[in-house]
């Protein structure tokens, strides 16, 4: 049955990564906000295909604009996609993700992009701290991940089988669905859901998956999710205070396991870099297009 499934799907495994959806999405903001220059930051940004991707789209729907205001910026581990985005101009940071506290001034980037990231890490909990705390009011953090709702994964486990977005030999780590990431995003209303959309669908060949996962998007193989920061103050991390939201686990920068504080000479820098960055962004912002107003 496996092997009948892994025919049917040949020529549809880029849909995967819905780098379509990324950079639509990405174009999108650029064009609706007022921010100059508008600021990107990709966690995991591999060898910055998706930063890429939205450059290009952005530069398509520039219009008038003499010069792409664009400032991209990476978080990567593995030193040759380092240098591959270096190369593509793209600000590269060598960085856990799990563990380190992402370069950048509190509230200075206008978009933050996770794409097939979280379902490879354990500590959720600081990935969504550290995009809190980068984020500017009113910004976003675009969310791409294997949906373990998806329509095979339900056969598959209806016969008994595992879903493949989770397996014990595999890389992935956690397995999401959209109710269940939008309910840990928007725990503490320091995030929104403004859209969702799904990419391919398998097993079914190209001509069927991409019409399926527009019209189905719960049951697509990809879930993508766009949140955006809402004026809340705080930290994600509150949402593991307290004994009624003690979990046994002790997640990195819980009252169980507390992160380090930062240096105060960084946190110094990071004072006067976010005078700067809320200077350049003014408190405005374009009306939504229908894009960004998706289905939730």
């Amino acid at each position: 049955m496996r092997r009948f499934f892994q025919q049917l799907k040949e020529g549809t495994e880029h849909l995967n990564y819905g780098r379509h959806i990324i950079a639509d999405w990405g174009a999108e903001l650029y064009a609706n906000s007022i921010a100059r220059p508008f600021r990107i930051l990709d966690l995991g940004c591999g060898p910055g295909t998706d930063l890429d991707n939205i450059r290009i789209k952005a530069a398509e729907g520039a219009g008038s604009e003499s010069r792409l205001q664009l400032e991209m910026h990476g978080l990567e581990s593995w030193p040759p996609n380092i240098e591959k985005c270096n190369a593509l101009g793209i600000q590269t940071w060598q960085a856990d993700l799990e563990r380190d506290r992402y370069p950048g001034a509190d509230q200075s980037f206008d978009l933050i992009v996770a794409n097939q990231v979280l379902e490879h890490t354990k500590e959720i909990f600081w990935i969504f701290n550290e995009a809190d705390r980068l984020l500017k009011p009113g910004g976003h953090f675009m969310i791409g991940v294997p949906n373990l709702a998806s329509f095979h994964n339900r056969i598959l486990l209806m016969f008994g089988q595992q879903p493949t977005q989770i397996q014990s030999m595999s890389a992935h780590v956690r397995g999401f669905t959209k109710p269940d990431l939008r309910r840990f995003g928007e725990t503490g209303d320091f995030f929104r859901l403004v859209a969702f959309r799904g990419s391919n669908f398998y097993p079914l060949p190209p001509f069927l998956s991409k019409p399926l996962a527009r019209l189905l998007p719960t049951m697509a193989w990809g879930a993508f999710l766009l949140f955006e920061r809402t004026t809340k103050q705080g930290e994600f991390l509150e949402c593991l205070h307290g004994d009624e939201h003690f979990l046994e686990t002790p997640f990195y920068g819980s009252p169980q396991n507390p992160a380090p504080k930062p240096r105060a000479g960084r946190t110094q820098k990071q004072g006067r870099q976010k005078t700067a960055a809320t200077q350049n962004s003014g408190p405005g912002r374009k009306k939504k297009s229908k894009l960004l107003k998706g289905r939730r």
